[in-house]
């Protein structure tokens, strides 16, 4: 009977103590490490490198719509009502050609940059899940998109991860670069 009741009271305080610890929790902040990794940065370049040419093309239309603002200004008062409404016709073409050369670009730009970023993103949350099994970490949650009003900045993994991210980057493209 006296083992029994030692046993319990043992067993008893092994669970008080698993209990007492408490989830170990973690917070990211997503955001900066897409921006600051390594691969983050590779992808943006990417991204940059890929529509070079249509930025020149849209800052090469954005000017002449500036040309031809100050010109009809400039000119407003010299010009016959037909040449004037021609200029301003002209004038609206190009700002709507713009526009709509904008937008399908931003969408472009948009789908391009998911494309990018979908590996970036899928390295680091197996970046994640390796830490925090290896830490013993019972959840590890995006601070931004989570809803969390507060976490303790010990409780801020994001800097580690970022380590451990551009090091995994760096294992996994070693001959990649040399091509």
């Amino acid at each position: 009977m006296r083992q029994t009741i030692m046993l319990t009271c043992i067993m008893l305080l092994f669970t008080a103590s698993a209990f007492a610890a408490g989830p170990k929790i973690g917070v990211v902040n997503m955001q900066k490490l897409i921006a600051t990794s390594e691969p983050g940065q590779a992808a943006m370049k990417t991204l940059q490198e890929k529509f070079k040419d249509v930025k020149e093309k849209m800052d090469k239309q954005k000017q002449e719509i500036q040309n031809i603002r100050e010109e009809l200004q400039k000119q407003e008062y010299v010009l016959s009502q037909e040449a004037k409404e021609d200029k301003e016709l002209a004038y609206k073409r190009k700002v709507r050609d713009f526009q709509d050369l904008y937008r399908s670009t931003q969408r472009k730009i948009k789908l391009e940059e998911q494309k990018l970023s979908e590996p970036v993103i899928k390295l680091i949350v197996q970046v994640i899940t390796k830490y925090g099994k290896q830490q013993g970490y019972t959840t590890i949650t995006d601070a931004q998109a989570s809803g969390l009003i507060y976490a303790d900045a010990k409780a801020d993994l994001t800097d580690e991860i970022l380590v451990e991210v551009n090091r995994e980057w760096r294992a996994t493209n070693k001959g990649k670069d040399a091509k």
